[in-house]
């Protein structure tokens, strides 16, 4: 076989068909130029037909890897495609016969009780099996908690929420007992942070203060309370009535008749904290 053509690739995508053929032409005669295209756009490569096989192979020797228009371009004696591809592809010119489709077998008619559109199961033989509506159909589920589902007609989870069982009432707290007020002390509250057990005691002078005490942190800070402890019952009233709601440094004092057991722990009652 005769092989006069040479394919060209690596082209740039400037070069037109005319430019091609001029370039071939420094091997020999030049019967035809192509370039393939998609549309209008070069795909970069293309085919040129020589006269005879010696200027096809002159052609290689001559312009494979030379620079044209700032790309190498690759020349190779253009292979024949194999007789059985040409045939695949319809190289011989006779007309493909037409498919045939095998027809589909019809579906069969959903059984009853089934979702619209959906078929109905077979059995191994092919025929149309039955489905069972017996086991589609499900009765309440029972609770989590192992208890008797809801009857018909009561609510559900699709529906109202169930009412919740009432909580146990709370047990008392432990500083809800019985609370045993001092005859002799007084509590004495939103002190300035800076009071010690001085500053305590000089808020009632003239007033027999027995023992003062203000209670401090662990980091030796003053919590803004303290104690006052008096000679005698009547003594720790005349102090309530004189230092209750007295300002000090920008603070309103709170004085109370301290609780024994408050006392005892060093803690503020309830109420004032």
């Amino acid at each position: 076989m005769v092989r006069t053509k040479v394919f060209v690739g690596n082209l740039s995508f400037k070069i037109r068909e005319n430019q091609l053929t001029e370039l071939f032409s420094q091997a020999g005669k030049v019967t035809g130029a192509n370039i393939i295209t998609r549309g209008d756009r070069s795909l970069g490569y293309g085919f040129v037909e020589m006269e005879s096989e010696e200027e096809a192979h002159r052609s290689v020797t001559l312009l494979n890897k030379k620079e044209i228009e700032g790309r190498q371009i690759n020349v190779e004696v253009a292979k024949p495609k194999p007789e059985g591809e040409a045939a695949a592809a319809g190289g011989s010119g006779e007309p493909r016969a037409p498919r045939q489709r095998r027809p589909r077998a019809p579906r069969a008619p959903a059984a009853a009780g089934s979702p619209a559109g959906s078929p109905a199961p077979v059995d191994g033989d092919g025929a149309p099996r039955a489905r069972n509506p017996a086991r589609r159909r499900r009765g309440p589920r029972a609770p989590a908690d192992g208890s008797a589902p809801a009857a018909e007609g009561a609510a559900g989870p699709s529906g109202e929420r169930r009412p919740r069982a009432p909580r146990a009432p709370r047990a008392p707290r432990a500083d809800q007992g019985p609370r045993n007020p001092s005859a002799t002390t007084l509590f004495v509250a939103n002190l300035p942070f800076t009071y010690d057990d001085k500053g305590l005691t000089d808020l009632f002078a003239g007033l027999s203060v027995k023992e003062s005490h203000v209670v401090m942190k662990r980091n030796g800070k003053s919590k803004g309370f303290g104690f006052v402890e008096f000679n005698n019952e009547a003594d720790q009233t005349k102090a309530l009535q004189q230092v209750d709601g007295r300002e000090v440094e920008g603070r309103k004092l709170i004085v109370k008749v301290a609780l024994t057991e408050n006392i005892q722990a060093g803690a503020a009652p309830a109420e004032a904290k």
